[in-house]
């Protein structure tokens, strides 16, 4: 049904990352997103899921991620990834090099210009000691 909003909550641990995609390709099927697309939702997801993971907590800290998503139109799902970890904005992050070949290239920054590239939409806000990442997926994104 377009609009209701349905989310899981995990402990902020790379161990979860199955139940994270799993529920993401529910709401893929749902939404009635091409296969194509849910492979590449599957690539996004991770990249952004196990970021939070290995940097929202830092030194082992135990922390949770909440991850939500909607059906705003047939084949366009709409997802929010939020934790309670330390602030960071991804889409302020410098973007990446990749004019310069593998040994000059500073590791990082390749996964937020994948989701970039992937999203027909995205944004990001601190709300109430929160991390709200909201990114858009459609067929033609």
């Amino acid at each position: 049904m377009p609009g209701a909003t349905r989310s899981l909550t995990v402990e902020a641990k790379s161990a979860s990352l199955g139940a994270i995609t799993e529920f993401v390709r529910k709401g893929a099927r749902e939404s009635g997103l091409p296969d194509s697309r849910v492979g590449e939702l599957d690539l996004l997801i991770e990249e952004l899921y196990l970021n939070v993971c290995r940097h929202a907590y830092p030194n082992g800290a135990p922390g949770v991620v909440s991850i939500s998503y909607s059906i705003q139109a047939p084949g366009e799902l709409s997802l929010e990834l939020a934790d309670q970890g330390i602030e960071f904005n991804p889409l302020a992050a410098d973007a990446p090099d990749i004019t310069l070949d593998l040994e000059h290239r500073p590791v990082g920054g390749l996964g937020i210009l994948i989701v970039k590239t992937l999203a027909k939409s995205i944004t990001y806000r601190r709300e109430y000691g929160w991390n709200r990442l909201t990114l858009s997926i459609s067929p033609g994104s």
